[in-house]
């Protein structure tokens, strides 16, 4: 490998991001294994260093039923926009979300993070079932994220 994304980056910011992927990957796993799914939601390091989950309602249907699908993109989205408007408090943020990974033909755990200090990476970890019902988690992978709370004209390293 040629390089590594944790080349050049402060270590401060890399101990925040630690943080918010271990954290993340953390929460959803516990998630999955209570109830066999997750919600989307957001991790936060405020400005004094607390870590503090965001979460955000689910959207209603309109039609007054309970169908038993989320609009997990919508509430992506308001977690985007609640991260964006609070964004002078926190110094590095995470959005924990589930998705699909078509060419694994599987489910992921998608941690992206972001800090105001410029860095912004996803943790990406595939999970299934074994055959006996126990949740495996393979080793996640490092993926580009495209920074959303601090637009790159506004950050640096």
């Amino acid at each position: 490998m040629s390089g590594s994304w944790r080349d050049g980056v402060h270590p401060d910011i890399l101990k925040d991001i630690d943080t918010l992927f271990g954290t993340g990957l953390g929460m959803a796993q516990e998630q999955l294994e209570e109830h066999g799914a997750f919600l989307p939601a957001a991790l936060v390091l405020d400005n004094g260093g607390e870590l503090r989950l965001i979460a955000v309602a689910p959207p209603e249907t309109g039609d007054g039923e309970e169908s038993g699908e989320v609009d997990a993109d919508a509430m992506i989205q308001d977690i985007y926009a609640a991260l964006q408007q609070q964004k002078d408090g926190f110094r590095a943020v995470a959005v924990i979300s589930d998705i699909y990974l078509p060419d694994h033909d599987t489910d992921a755990i998608h941690v992206a993070t972001e800090h105001s200090r410029g860095t912004a990476i996803a943790a990406i970890q595939p999970y299934s079932t074994d055959d006996t019902g126990r949740w495996i988690y393979p080793d996640p992978f490092i993926d580009p994220q495209e920074r959303i709370v601090w637009p790159a004209e506004g950050g640096s390293n």
